[in-house]
């Protein structure tokens, strides 16, 4: 975090602690839901699939509410919203109100996660964008790590501490962060609700500019598609391997493409974005899909062999901690600065590709040769790239819909 501004590493902090808190009960939400309600799979896939699916399509709207309302005040709101959505869980008596506080729970996280991108573009320069997204990938990564094992910890001493434990350390970024914030107000530093326009559009403009935007458009279905290729990989390798071999030999390779996964992530996301600027933002991209492509070439000929599983595992997240980081910078690229948020949260949409990913990959699985599925996946990645390219292209050009800075 050297060279950041202290509220950018205040940001950051937040975000580390927050995904921390995540992780404590989120991996572990199907198991509490199975045992407290006795439901069924089928059920709880319901429910999760249903809140999340509500969440994404909230952030759109979110992503309004970053450009039009202070954006200090945003965070600490997401963040109250997202502790008491914890603490909630434990009290609600039926399946259907926990939707709707899974519900706010997605929607508030992702709020703020468009907002800590509209922030890292209000008050950073643009060499320093790419660095903050990739640090916060980084440490959203280690968040997971930590939080789960946590988890495991505490679900061992009640099965609804986790819950009160993710609830707490959001209570403590909240209080933590309200102080800095305010510090910042007091230090004469500029908010970037101050250099807003002084009129915006209202969400219906919004949608029309957005709507516009051919450049948009072909990054979010960039984004999208190449969420269906690293959005969900345990899901899919976890269905692949049961069906070419056993459930013994489908837990270990999980747990060691798992563990590969969280190291080179961790170790390399850093170090990889800086050489990435707005100016080889495609060549970056391109780089990282040639990975994705040698990963899933590894998986279908890795076989029996845990070391190759490894291998393609490690070729494979070269490209994820290349490509998210990239995808995001696209956005900040196009994005006029008064509607980076709404911006941002049209791109949030393309976290529904992790969702189509465990249907294709199931239907595919049901009804082809295994191989087809990675193939599939292949052209998935190919087709991200081309529309990132065309997008790109159209970059290049002044965008006619986006001329005035505000509506008179």
């Amino acid at each position: 975090m050297k060279g950041f501004p202290p509220l950018i590493v205040a940001l950051l902090a937040s975000s580390l602690v927050l995904t921390i808190g995540r992780g404590a009960t989120l991996p572990f939400i199907t198991i509490y839901l199975t045992g407290h309600f006795h439901l069924l799979p089928k059920s709880v896939g319901i429910i999760l699939g249903i809140s999340l699916t509500i969440g994404i399509f909230a952030s759109l709207y979110g992503g309004y509410l970053v450009d039009k309302f202070n954006k200090n005040t945003l965070i600490l709101l997401s963040i109250l919203l997202f502790a008491l959505s914890f603490f909630a869980i434990p009290w609600i008596p039926r399946p259907g109100g926990i939707v709707l506080v899974l519900a706010i729970l997605h929607t508030a996280y992702s709020v703020l996660g468009i907002t800590i991108k509209a922030c890292f573009a209000d008050w950073l320069p643009v060499a320093q964008r790419i660095k903050a997204f990739s640090l916060n990938y980084t440490l959203v990564n280690v968040g997971w790590a930590v939080g789960s094992s946590l988890g495991v910890m505490v679900a061992g001493l009640s099965p609804l501490l986790p819950f009160y434990l993710s609830g707490g350390l959001a209570l403590l970024t909240v209080a933590t962060l309200s102080f800095r914030l305010r510090g910042q107000r007091h230090s004469g530093q500029p908010a970037a609700a101050e250099s807003a326009p002084t009129t915006l559009p209202d969400f219906r403009q919004t949608l029309a500019i957005l709507r516009s935007d051919r450049r948009l458009i072909y990054f979010t279905l960039g984004s999208t598609l190449g969420a269906v290729v690293f959005g969900q990989f345990t899901g899919y390798l976890s269905q692949y391997l049961i069906i070419v071999s056993n459930a013994e030999f489908a837990y270990k390779i999980i747990g060691v493409v798992m563990i590969v996964n969280a190291s080179i992530v961790i170790a390399l996301q850093y170090l990889l974005s800086r050489g990435m600027r707005q100016e080889n933002m495609l060549r970056w991209l391109a780089l990282g899909t040639v990975f994705f492509i040698v990963g899933l070439i590894g998986f279908m000929l890795a076989g029996q062999s845990v070391w190759l599983w490894a291998v393609a595992m490690a070729i494979f997240t070269l490209g994820e901690i290349i490509v998210i980081p990239v995808e995001y910078m696209f956005i900040d690229f196009i994005a006029p600065p008064h509607l980076k948020g709404s911006y941002y949260g049209v791109q949030n949409l393309s976290a529904l590709g992790g969702a189509i990913n465990p249907v294709l990959c199931g239907f595919i699985l049901s009804y082809a040769a295994p191989s087809l599925m990675f193939l599939t996946l292949i052209a998935a990645a190919l087709l991200s790239l081309l529309f990132f390219f065309l997008g790109h292209r159209l970059a290049q050009k002044p965008h006619p819909n986006i001329i005035a800075t505000h509506v008179e």
